[in-house]
């Protein structure tokens, strides 16, 4: 797969493409059939598949207080698209230029200057231009008038559920993990990288990989069976996600105790898949009472991940 950070550098390629344009946040299976179109009408046409995706969203330009965190990294956007076997991923960064663009100037100078889009699909959804004046009815209306072909996909639904980002974040806030899952078509996960703790964990005999700042979506508080995916590896094991009441209960920490691991890996990236949640986070009397419960979670979340598919 291609990839482009800025739309200048894609008017290299001199081609015409089949093209999907939005936010794609969480890559859902809203989107996924989507792209699906996408690749179907690419392969009709003998053309490259592409998808234009503003990272970070347009909100975060016009009114970053009102941005909720993000259900995706751009790492893992690259990652799945490539999965989905796109050609050509353009990430760029929305700004005042684009914000001021009407439906037709964005049609003209975007689609069809730049992506030389001989097929643009979009979701039932999609609004584009300055003010959110275009949508995918006015997309399709441009299409007859600049000669370019438009495919309006329906919406996706899961049990009478329309699938979206709203739902998915609430879903995951909620603590709601099997919802999450099935809206955006596998586990959530989050992204980050491995630093250095108090080194509590290895003092009572579970030694911890510590998350940095993860900029993306958060369940609740509370202990979860995981899986992980570090340095290529499939790890499983046991994650605390709070402020750690039996200690000083002020500092949030993502704290995972990797089973049949114990390898120093400061700043390393690791992904943690959340499989279930065990309980809540809760305050114990002493250090011994905490290693006892620590010790039911391995093997309850042993248990859990021993009947959950890879």
């Amino acid at each position: 797969m291609q990839t482009f950070y800025d739309l200048e550098a894609v008017s290299q390629l001199h081609q015409e493409l089949v093209v999907t344009v939005g936010v794609f946040d969480g890559l859902h299976v809203g989107h996924q059939a989507v792209i699906q179109y996408v690749l179907t009408q690419a392969e009709e046409l003998q053309l490259p598949s592409a998808v234009l995706a503003f990272h970070p969203s347009p909100l975060a330009f016009f009114a970053p207080e009102k941005c909720p965190p993000t259900l995706t990294t751009l790492d893992k956007k690259i990652q799945i698209l490539q999965e989905l076997g796109i050609d050509i991923a353009i990430f760029a960064r929305f700004n005042a230029h684009l914000a001021e663009m009407s439906p037709d100037d964005f049609v003209q100078e975007v689609l069809l200057q730049k992506l030389k889009a001989k097929k643009v699909i979009v979701g039932y959804d999609w609004q584009f231009g300055k003010d959110r004046a275009g949508n995918a009815q006015v997309l399709k209306s441009l299409g007859k008038c600049y000669q370019f072909d438009v495919k309006i996909v329906p919406a996706t639904q899961i049990n009478g559920l329309i699938v979206h980002s709203t739902p998915i974040r609430e879903a995951i806030a909620s603590g709601n993990l099997e919802l999450a899952t099935q809206l955006l078509g596998r586990r959530y996960s989050i992204i980050g990288k491995i630093v250095k703790g108090e080194g509590r964990g290895r003092q009572l005999g579970y030694p911890t990989a510590n998350i940095g700042a993860v900029e993306q979506m958060l369940p609740p508080n509370g202990v979860y069976a995981i899986q992980a995916k570090l340095e290529g590896r499939s790890l499983n094991g046991v994650l605390n996600m709070g402020s750690r009441p039996t200690f000083d209960g002020v500092k949030f920490q993502i704290e995972g105790h990797l089973f049949d691991f114990d390898e120093m890996v400061y700043d390393k990236e690791i992904e943690i898949f959340f499989v279930k949640k065990i309980r809540d986070e809760r305050a114990f009397p002493n250090p011994t009472a905490l290693v006892n419960q620590i010790r039911q979670d391995v093997a309850t979340a042993k248990g859990i991940l021993s009947q959950t598919d890879k």
